[in-house]
Formats: structure tokens, sequence, C-alpha cells
């Protein structure tokens, strides 16, 4: 099939992809301008190996997914390049799996070109989104996505004769192969995850599931029932009912139905757990015995704290600088090493392949505050699903309430910690990232941050904050908005969306209990809000903190 394609307008990737729900953002002629400059950089990768190999292709079970994956299908192999294709809806982790491991599916295909993975991921259900996944399971790194964007600007119109073909050993015609990955999903969580099943079992934890209407639900429920584990699921089609304005975010407001049922259902002192993925199952939501939401970075924590105690795994912890430094804590109390990347997967990605390919201490978990994961011996992208596993395995082992696990756990700590995160729409994220870049970079900068509102129980950590800042650019190119670090250990971060007019603000309080820490958060949270109403003229309604 043959297609003309504008380049009049770019579309671009952010952290995780191409996502708009527009029209014309996201339409046939967009997806086809996208694909076309993917294509071009996917037959450059086979003429400069001299190796012919497929590209895989899945997504989630949004309409717009299910509607333009059957036409990327068809433009690659017109323009000669074998596709794979899911036979139905992939969570993003199987299909990244499987764009690295795709020979122990077929030992004739020992080599993948990476996978086009359609979704939104948990954006509302009328988003398209458009990613790609490298052959080593990630997240495209953004030189991948650059050179996405310059095939945009000037495509190079490739495409691989039969004859060329031929010469590569392959057929005349390019083929479109369908495959299931649940069995390869499996099999590698049993021989490198080694979940232990039996004693989840034994526990007999009441285990409940929301799969949000999306690809979790194929495969989750399943792992656990083959194992002869019993769970009640909800949201455990791909249909979605009439009228449905949810979205496929695992977050406590999405998921109240979830922990209802785990009201009506569990009986005081049962031992039980509420769990959730999102529109493609590679974040996680995590509800107690009492259906109360377990923070993402709570989550982290105990995953942490459950593959060192428990698995007895060591290696470095990474996470994001909009993630909670209680992991830095925690890693210290075990003796480990923490990296901090900017915000966004595919850097936390880059860390775990860079760091198995220099021979270097691996890593052990790499996290974010968005309810994102991975761990030793897993591939680099982000699993929900394993996420949701490694919990249930922890509950199994310590036998106790999940939120007295957590209370343990902390107690190894000399300091408690809470974060919070606000979402401000505001068109003046470069202004406001700006003027707080200005006060770190003033020659007086605790004066400065004193006159902008933030008093003196608010001391900056000014070494520190500059020291991080210089890591960031140096190792990534990047100082991602801008972190203040606060000398009683606490800290804040103010990113501007590349794609919405909105300004993320993260902080995070300390203190010696939990109460002085909650009240620390509140303090700089408030602090943090008086600056930006007052040095920018928002109103108080356009901030608003995420719960």
């Amino acid at each position: 099939m043959a297609a003309s394609v504008s380049t009049k307008t770019v579309y671009r990737f952010g952290t995780s992809g191409y996502r708009n729900n527009t029209e014309p953002g996201f339409n046939e002629a967009v997806v086809i301008q996208i694909t076309a400059a993917i294509k071009d950089y996917l037959i450059e990768t086979i003429e400069k190996t001299g190796q012919l190999m497929p590209v895989l292709l899945g997504g989630d079970t949004r309409e717009k997914t299910r509607q333009f994956i059957p036409v990327i299908a068809q433009y690659l192999q017109a323009h000669g390049l074998d596709v794979l294709q899911s036979q139905s809806d992939i969570p993003s982790p199987v299909l990244a799996l499987a764009a690295r491991d795709f020979r122990k599916l077929n030992p004739d295909i020992q080599t993948t070109l990476g996978a086009i993975l359609m979704t939104a991921s948990h954006n509302p259900w009328d988003y398209g989104g458009y990613n790609f996944l490298t052959p080593d399971a990630a997240v495209m790194p953004t030189p991948v996505s650059k050179q996405f964007e310059a095939n945009q600007e000037n495509p190079l119109n490739k495409a691989l004769t039969a004859e060329q073909r031929q010469a590569l050993g392959g057929a005349a015609e390019a083929q479109i192969v369908y495959f299931d990955g649940y069995a390869l999903y499996r099999d590698h969580l049993n021989a490198q995850l080694k979940i232990d099943y039996p004693a989840i079992a034994a526990a007999g934890i009441q285990l409940f599931y929301d799969a949000m209407y999306a690809t979790g639900r194929q495969y989750f429920p399943r792992l656990l029932k083959e194992a002869g584990i019993e769970i009640t699921a909800i949201h455990n089609t791909d249909v979605l009912p009439a009228g449905y304005t949810g979205m496929p975010e695992p977050t406590g407001s999405n998921l109240t139905e979830l922990a209802d049922q785990i009201k009506t259902t569990v009986k005081p002192g049962g031992l039980a757990i509420g769990l959730a993925n999102d529109g493609d199952a590679d974040r996680f939501g995590v509800l107690d015995e009492m259906g109360v939401p377990i923070g993402a970075n709570d989550v982290l924590f105990l995953i942490l704290h459950h593959l060192v105690v428990n698995k007895k795994q060591h290696g470095v912890v990474v996470r994001s600088q909009a993630t909670t430094h209680a992991l830095d804590a925690l890693a210290q109390h075990y003796g480990l090493e923490v990296q901090q990347t900017p915000v966004g997967y595919k850097y936390i990605a880059e860390a775990f392949i860079e760091r198995e390919e220099k021979q270097e201490k691996p890593v052990l978990i790499g996290g974010e505050s968005s309810g994102g994961v991975s761990v030793l011996g897993h591939i680099p992208e982000k699993d929900g699903i394993l996420a949701c596993l490694l919990i249930t395995e922890l509950l199994a082992y310590a036998k106790k309430p999940i939120g007295q696990v957590l209370a343990d756990a902390q107690a190894s700590l000399d300091k408690h910690y809470q974060f919070r995160e606000l979402g401000i729409k505001t068109d003046q994220g470069k202004a406001i990232i700006d003027f707080f870049i200005g006060l770190v970079e003033s020659d007086s900068p605790e004066i400065a941050l004193q006159a902008a509102g933030l008093d003196s129980s608010f001391s900056l950590d000014i070494d520190k904050t500059r020291q991080e800042a210089e890591q960031l650019i140096k190792h990534y190119n990047t100082r991602d908005g801008v972190k203040l670090y606060l000398k009683n250990n606490a800290w804040f971060l103010l990113r501007a969306s590349g794609t919405e007019p909105i300004v993320r603000v993260y902080a995070e309080g300390v203190g010696h209990s939990e109460g002085a820490a909650t009240q620390a958060a509140v303090q700089l949270i408030n602090a943090i809000t008086q600056i930006l109403i007052h040095e920018f003229s928002l109103v108080e309604n356009a901030i608003k903190e995420r719960k």
C-alpha cells in the first residue's frame, strides 16, 4: 500500500513515546507518517548489519490500537519488512521481552529489530499512543527517538525489494506472522525471577485484581490460576461498558470498585491485598486489606526490602529524581549504592543496559514514583505485572498485613519520609522553572529563597543542589527541571511537561516521626504553592495535589 507522507508537522516523542487524542493529532495519516519514519530507520539497520530481521508489533485494548495495528503491519510488509504481530492485545513488558528473546519462541529468529508498541498506557481511553521498544527490551533512548523525528522531516523513502530480501537470505515477499507471548513471559518469570507460587498458595491470601479492561487481564490472573491460586478479578474484559468514563490508571481514585470489593469481602484480620495494572500493564496499583491505597513510593520501598531480605539479592538501586529518598535510606541501611536519573523510565532502562554492557555492579531495582519498576534478572522495561507478583510474594513470606510489613521495614530507618505531588495547570512552565533555577544560581541563594517565601526552616543545601544538577547534565545532558535539596534532607522538584500546559511539583518532607515528616511535607508544599501564587499570579484551583 502506498501513502503520501506530509512533513509539515513532526510528531515528537516524549519520555514514553507519542500520545494524543485530538484530530488530526492521532489518525491514520499521523500513524503512517510515524511508521514511515520508523520503517526508514529499520531498513537502514538491516542495510548496516547485512542481516534480515523482523520487527514485532503489538499494543493495548484501545480502539485506536485495534484500528491502526493492521494498517501498520500492512504498511511495513508492503515496504519489505517481516512483521511478528501479537495475535491479541499484549502487555508492554511482554512485548519488550519478546523483542529481546524471540529466539526462545522460534530458534530460527535469533535477533529482531525491536518492537512497535501501540499504547497510550494510563491515559484516557480516547488517546492513541505510539512507542518503540529496542531489541534489548527497553523503551527507545533519546537518540533513536530523535532519528525518528529527523526521518519525518526528511523521509528516506526506503523499501526492501524482493531481490534485496533474497540476497539477505530471506523470502522474496515479506510476511506477517502472528505470535502469543504468554508462555515466553511465564517461563521467563519461572526461570529468572523464581516467583514462589507454592508460598503464595500456602499463605491463604485473599487476592483481588482490577484488570481495568486492559492487557493485564490475560496475564496476572492466569499466572496465579495456573499455579492453583484463587483470585477475584474485576473489569476482567477488554470491552468497555457503554458510557464508561474511567481511565486505566491504577490510582486510588480509579480503584474505588476494587476497594469496595475488598471492604465487603475481607473479614477483619484477614490477609488480603488488592492489585491492579494500567492500560498496558507496565504500571501497578496496590490496596491494603482494608481497600486503602499503598503509594507507589511505598511499594518500591517494599519491593527493595523484599529483594534484599527475602530473596537475598544485592546490586545498585536506580531511581528517578522524582522518587522518594526513603529508597536511598533503605539502600544505605543495606549497604547498597544509589544512582539517580532524570524522570522517564527510559533513563532507568539505560542504567540496566549500561551496567550489564560494562560488567559493572548490576541494577537490583529500578523504580519511579509514577508506578514503574523492574528488578535484577528481568527486562530493563518497567513491569506492573511483576510488581504485583513480588508484592504478593512478599505478603506470603511475611504473613502480615501489608501496612505492618511496611511499618516493620521503615522501623530500620532513623527518619520518616512523606512524599507529595502537585499538578499545576499553567502555560508559564518555562518561566516557573527558570525562576527557581535563578534562585539556585543566585550569588546569595539562601537569601533569594527566603525572599521568595521559603523561611529559615527550609534551609537550602546549595552544594548538593548544584552538584546533583551538574551530575544530571553531565551524564544525561539535562537537569530535568529544577530540584532543590534542603539541609534537613527534604527536597522538591519542579518539571514542566513537554506535551501539556502542566508543571509538576514533587516534594518530600523528612522527620523523626511519621507525623513530623507529614507536617514537614505539608509546610513545604504550602510554601511552594504560595511562591507560585505570588510570583506568577496563579489561582489556587489551578494547583491540585495528586492522590
